[in-house]
């Protein structure tokens, strides 16, 4: 598993202009899935790549290996 980094993603997401909605669409999961993943709970890899790439960022930059 992998957390999130807080900030990194949230500011990513600010910086698109995407709400949580629009992020959960963008990588296929639910509001609440990325929720949680901004408050830093884990993320299954493959859904931590899909963030990343719907926010055109590194996943090494958003989240870090638990």
């Amino acid at each position: 598993m992998v957390k999130g980094k807080i900030e990194a993603i949230k500011a990513a997401r600010l910086e698109r202009g995407w709400s949580l909605s629009e992020l959960a669409k963008q990588v296929d999961v639910t509001k609440e899935t990325v929720a949680r993943i901004e408050r830093g709970r884990s993320a299954y890899p493959a859904t931590a790549k899909k963030v990343a790439d719907a926010l055109g960022r590194p996943v090494a930059e958003l989240f870090t290996i638990s």
